[in-house]
């Protein structure tokens, strides 16, 4: 008699990228919304060139620039997916409402890479650019934690500063909920969510401090966490289940939402107008709010544009976003310096942007899977072990 085959479910070539591919699996157009992220970024870095002459052709310059808004979708994901576990304790009254492993998972998942970017692209700075001290003071502070607690030089790599806004958010977060852990779920999402609103927003209004990444990085009062605050509200409401597949399209609007937002930040920055920098808030805001409503798209996962976003070539870019982030900056530096001006050369332009993206996204894919992978695994592997 033969006996009875267990159902294997076919195995994606990007299962094996992924430290735990069953894990959230109904999400995974947020693996999309990050490559959006990363692209979106890397456009911003990549694109250049000499001021316009046109209306028309200095808005569309500015607004690629605008693009590196990119960081605060990564922010609101991060605030969703990272709040998420927390909620799915709270409304199931967990006495534990941290979840066990979330620093160590924080750690395997930022440090690992980081000590590494840092330790390959010190001695590169220091070549390019002299100046050992400071390269070599700012790394030691980098590698010792000194930079998440202190302002520190920007001239290592600045994409960095957006760890230390992300660093304050994970020590916040868990004291957030510990602290209304006698409310109830619906008022503790409430609650929390204007926390991360209105005490930043107060804050920079109050002291007119804001994380800033040059010529030193530094996020003074943690200043920076409003840009999780959707993030975070969504990961509830998906928790207590307060919504229906018919909010998807609320994530459809977030695309022209988010569009509006760099739109509104780039004409602020083009007019010196008396009411620039109200517009700038404004228009920050209004992009913030288009990332929280692509997280609707959690309502129904199997909405077209969700299924876009789980494009195989746009997840990778996602799963990889975090190293190529840390890398990809100053290869383009690097490459700009190395090969000088194009000069009106296209097929020269095209090589002083194109090489850059080629060697970054070789070398950070590089990284993810021989490094920091078997490295996540690792930390998974020894959490598992210690339960």
């Amino acid at each position: 008699m033969k006996q009875a085959q267990t159902y294997q479910p076919a195995r994606h070539w990007l299962d094996s990228w992924h430290v735990d591919p069953s894990a959230n699996r109904t999400y995974d157009f947020i693996d999309g919304l990050r490559g959006v992220a990363i692209l979106m970024v890397l456009a911003c870095h990549l694109i250049y060139a000499h001021e316009p002459n046109s209306p028309a052709g200095r808005f569309l310059l500015h607004f690629s620039n605008s693009m590196g808004k990119g960081v605060n979708l990564f922010f609101t994901l991060s605030g969703f997916l990272i709040a998420w576990p927390f909620w799915k304790r709270k409304v199931n009254q967990s006495t534990q409402l941290v979840p066990p492993g979330y620093g160590w998972r924080r750690f395997w998942k930022i440090y690992p890479p980081l000590a590494l970017s840092i330790l390959v692209l010190t001695p590169l700075f220091i070549w390019s650019e002299g100046d050992a001290p400071v390269f070599i003071r700012t790394a030691i502070e980098w590698l010792t934690g000194v930079a998440f607690l202190m302002p520190v030089s920007g001239k290592l790599n600045p994409v960095m500063w957006s760890l230390v806004v992300e660093i304050h958010f994970y020590l916040v977060l868990p004291m957030l909920f510990l602290l209304t852990r006698r409310l109830s779920a619906k008022t503790c999402l409430w609650a929390i969510s204007a926390f991360l609103f209105v005490v930043p927003v107060s804050i920079q209004a109050i002291t007119g401090k804001y994380p800033v990444l040059y010529p030193e990085i530094k996020d003074p009062f943690c200043t920076g966490l409003s840009c999780f605050c959707f993030g975070v509200a969504v990961a509830g409401i998906d928790a207590l289940k307060l919504w229906n597949k018919g909010w998807s399209k609320i994530a459809v609007a977030g695309w022209p939402v988010m569009v509006i937002g760099l739109a509104g930040w780039t004409w602020a920055g083009l007019e010196p107008a008396q009411n620039a920098a109200i517009i700038l808030h404004l228009s920050h805001w209004i992009f913030l709010l288009g990332t929280g409503c692509l997280l609707c798209y959690a309502a129904n996962p199997d909405h077209v544009h969700a299924r876009w976003l789980c494009a195989p070539w746009l997840r990778w870019c996602g799963v990889i976003s975090y190293e190529w982030y840390l890398f990809h900056q100053p290869i383009i530096y690097w490459a700009r310096t190395l090969f000088g001006p194009a000069q009106g050369n296209v097929a020269k332009y095209l090589l002083i942007i194109g090489l850059p993206v080629l060697v970054s996204v070789t070398f950070s894919a590089l990284v993810y899977r021989l490094f920091s992978l078997p490295i996540l695994k690792f930390g998974r592997q020894t959490r598992v072990a210690a339960k």
